[in-house]
C-alpha cells in the first residue's frame, strides 16, 4: 500500500467513526509507527481536511450532524480545580470543545479538548500527569476561556450558573 492509499483509508476511517481514533490505533491498523500516522494527519490537514486532534484521538466533524449551540466562558481557577471545573461542565450536559488563553507576547493559544463525559476528563488529566504537562492557564495565572457546546440555551445557562456558584466564572 502506498502512503497516499494509506492516507485515503485513514480519512475514510475518520469520516465513518463516531468517536475519536488514536494515533496508536490507526498505526496498528496500517502496521506503521504512530509517528507515520502523525505525519499522515498533518498531510491530510494541509490538503484541507478538517481533522481535529483531541486528547482522545483524531476526529472529523460531521457536517450532517445538527448544529449545537455554543457559548464561550471566561474562567479563572487554580490547577487543582481543573477536574472540578471540567466535570461541572460535562455533568450539566455540556461538551468542552477547547481551552483558549491570551498570551501577552504570542497572542491566542487554542487547544482542542472535545470532552463530553467524566471519562474524557479523566483521560485528559491522566495524559497531563503522565507527560508532566502544565495547563495552558498556568501562563495566564489561571485565566482562560472554554468554548462549550450544548443542545439548548437552558443547558448553557445552567453551566454558567454552576461555574459562577463555584467561583470560577470571570465577571
Amino acid at each position: 500500500m502506498t502512503s497516499e492509499e494509506r492516507r485515503e483509508k485513514i480519512k475514510v476511517y475518520l469520516e465513518r467513526s463516531n468517536t475519536p481514533l488514536t494515533g496508536t490505533y490507526l498505526a496498528s491498523l496500517f502496521n506503521v509507527s504512530r509517528q507515520i500516522i502523525v505525519q499522515d494527519i498533518a498531510i491530510l490537514r494541509a490538503a484541507g481536511n478538517d481533522i481535529i486532534a483531541t486528547p482522545q484521538g483524531y476526529i472529523m466533524p460531521r457536517s450532517s450532524q445538527p448544529r449545537r449551540l455554543t457559548r464561550v466562558f471566561a474562567v479563572k481557577h487554580s490547577p487543582e480545580d481543573i477536574r472540578d471545573e471540567l466535570n461541572a461542565i460535562v455533568d450539566c450536559g455540556g461538551k468542552v470543545l477547547d481551552v483558549i488563553i491570551e498570551h501577552p507576547v504570542y497572542g491566542e493559544f487554542k487547544a482542542s479538548l472535545m470532552m463530553s463525559s467524566r471519562r474524557d476528563v479523566e483521560i485528559y488529566l491522566a495524559a497531563m500527569e503522565k507527560e508532566g504537562a502544565e495547563p495552558l492557564s498556568k501562563l495566564t495565572e489561571g485565566v482562560h476561556l472554554h468554548t462549550v457546546e450544548a443542545d439548548s440555551i437552558e443547558i448553557l445557562d445552567n453551566i454558567e450558573k454552576v461555574l459562577e456558584q463555584k467561583g470560577y466564572l470571570l465577571n
